[in-house]
């Protein structure tokens, strides 16, 4: 099924350092989207007042946006499990 889509996500730190960490690797892994797929999938990350705000718009199959959206998520936690331990 095709779908267009824009997503906000929004994570709570309430710590600004750390919601810069979060969303500063989020944004190296979202530099590594394949060429292929960057036509259809724009995902931007920004921190802001200890949040972590990511924006997505999407074109595709919904198969396609529900992996992209689920790696968003898997990369937060290792990045929240990351800066726990710092």
């Amino acid at each position: 099924m095709r779908v267009e889509a824009r997503v906000e996500m929004v994570w709570h730190y309430g710590d600004p350092k750390r919601a810069e960490a979060i969303a500063r690797s989020l944004e190296v892994d979202n530099a590594s989207i394949p060429g292929g797929l960057k036509k259809s999938l724009n995902v931007l990350t920004r921190w802001e007042n200890g949040d972590v705000i990511t924006k997505v718009k999407y074109s595709g199959e919904i198969e396609t946006l529900i992996k992209a959206l689920d790696d968003l998520v898997f990369s937060i936690k290792i990045a929240e499990d990351v800066t726990e331990k710092v």
